[in-house]
């Protein structure tokens, strides 16, 4: 009797964590464990039009250097007018398997307003 076994990849996870909410807005992060060397996705919905965004990760269990984001507006049509940007990114693999990471993101408004965004999250292997 011969059998023969295969790897097969993982399915591809959808899930989403929220970063930030407040009036107007939502930063989320998908998939939500943030597995290490897998593409993920941080999206941001604003209902005030955006101009301009600035944003970097950077480790805070363990220096990984500072990871610039460049997001993309998109063109898919929300209710309200509501704008959508995304980033997509990689984060590499350390010693530490929960690695702590610190995202710093700017907004200019464009009615002028700064809106600054720092949040936390834990990557996974």
């Amino acid at each position: 009797m011969l059998l023969l076994t295969g790897c097969q990849p993982k399915p591809a996870e959808n899930s989403v964590r929220v970063l930030q909410q407040q009036a107007g807005l939502l930063l989320t992060l998908s998939p939500a464990s943030a597995p290490v060397e897998s593409p993920l996705l941080l999206t941001l919905q604003s209902e005030q039009p955006v101009n301009v965004i600035s944003a970097e990760l950077s480790g805070v269990s363990m220096y990984m250097g500072r990871i610039p984001l460049h997001f993309q507006k998109l063109n898919t049509p929300l209710p309200g007018d509501t704008e959508q940007w995304q980033a997509e990114f990689l984060l590499g693999a350390c010693s530490d398997q929960a690695m702590l990471w610190q995202l710093n993101l700017t907004l200019l408004l464009s009615d002028g307003r700064k809106l600054s965004i720092n949040e936390q999250f834990r990557s996974s292997w």
